[in-house]
């Protein structure tokens, strides 16, 4: 099997501080991306991203893939191929 554990996708920009003290990053996924998350949904149809602040400020997106055998342990493997049947024979997003 060739899948991958953590799928690093989409784009974060640099981190903006305003004077209130807020802070935020731009998040961006093209199109394409959003379609390939698909194939990560979990058995309950989310996908689950983590973001990430490095030691030097910048940031990055991880897509948990529910289907690899490191996270077998966290998922229902049958839900999930039931998930994955499901998610190729539709096109709508799940958000």
């Amino acid at each position: 099997m060739d899948e991958k554990k953590d799928v690093y996708m989409g784009w974060v920009g640099e981190k903006k501080t305003y004077d209130s003290g807020v802070q935020k990053y731009p998040i961006q996924f093209r199109a394409d991306q959003l379609e390939e998350m698909k194939k990560y949904l979990t058995a309950n149809g989310s996908v689950n991203i983590d973001f990430v602040i490095k030691t030097d400020g910048g940031a990055f997106m991880s897509v948990w893939n529910p289907r690899h055998p490191d996270n077998a342990k966290y998922a229902n493997s049958k839900a999930n191929q039931t998930t994955k049947a499901a998610t190729t024979a539709g096109n709508d997003l799940p958000f």
